[in-house]
């Protein structure tokens, strides 16, 4: 019988590691982020939502139980709804780099936050723009906007939220963490930035304050993800942010109503499909 198992965990482990197909994974965390990154056995985590049980149980489903290592932890901004869980993965996972910028938080979770990032000497790299992490083939997550060099922006964290690209192959992600329209129009101003895109997170869950139509049109993404909690206190997502994406004919997907929403790459397919 003992035979027997050890055989299935080793095919069970061959074939996880020969399926390299690279992963987005929105999940469904709350009113909250959390998206998983992942190509082969490696692994980015942007954001963690606020609750580590949750986030936990997440990361259990899709990263097999042998691999205890994440390669990087992006950090759109301190927020309790961004970062809460990152204390669980922290304690339960070998985190090797964390960024994010240097616009903190008075918070007691931050506080717990940056302490374990010490204890544990997880090397910690300020999100700046133009910074990459190199997946195999290809494929990389470049920073595009942070509010690093601002000081004094605690009370305003959304302001100074990381966006990060995806880029793979024909494929293209943009992640806004909870930036707002004003800072969406100095991202789409900035003339170094290809801000063409098949799939946008859309930011602040929905809030009506932004994904602005100049930014939509600047973006022009086929699909739209909304990461939000059902029947939330903030009535996320607004109706005239659906009306907006619904007028421009992208295709919605929302975690409260699909759960985690799964996008696939196959190296067989030139396009990332939602497999939910």
């Amino acid at each position: 019988m003992f035979l027997a198992l050890g055989v299935v965990l080793f095919l069970i482990i061959q074939f996880s590691l020969q399926n390299q197909n690279s992963k987005v994974i929105f999940f469904d965390v709350g009113q909250g982020d959390a998206i998983l990154v992942s190509r082969g056995q490696n692994q980015v985590l942007i954001d963690g939502g606020k609750d580590s049980k949750i986030i936990l149980e997440k990361l259990g489903r899709y990263i097999p139980f042998w691999d205890r290592t994440i390669e990087a932890v992006i950090v759109t901004h301190p927020d309790q709804d961004h970062i809460g869980g990152l204390i669980g993965v922290a304690r339960n996972y070998e985190i090797r780099t964390v960024l994010e910028t240097s616009v903190g938080s008075d918070s007691q979770t931050y506080e717990v936050w940056e302490k374990l990032i010490r204890e544990k000497n997880i090397q910690k790299i300020e999100a700046v723009k133009n910074t990459i992490i190199q997946f195999p083939e290809k494929a990389q997550i470049e920073v595009i906007y942070s509010g690093v060099k601002v000081s004094g922006a605690k009370k305003e964290s959304n302001d100074w939220s990381v966006v990060t690209k995806l880029n793979f192959s024909e494929n293209k992600f943009l992640f806004t963490g909870d930036l707002p329209s004003d800072k969406e129009a100095e991202l789409i101003k900035d003339e170094h930035n290809d801000m063409s895109v098949n799939v946008l997170k859309v930011s602040h869950h929905g809030s009506k304050y932004a994904t602005s139509a100049e930014f939509l049109e600047a973006v022009s993404p086929e699909e739209a993800v909304i990461s939000v909690g059902k029947n939330n206190s903030y009535g996320h997502p607004a109706a005239e942010i659906i009306e907006r994406l619904l007028q421009r004919g992208i295709k919605i997907w929302r975690t409260d109503e699909l759960g985690d929403i799964k996008y696939i790459c196959a190296d067989s397919q030139k396009r990332c499909s939602v497999v939910n």
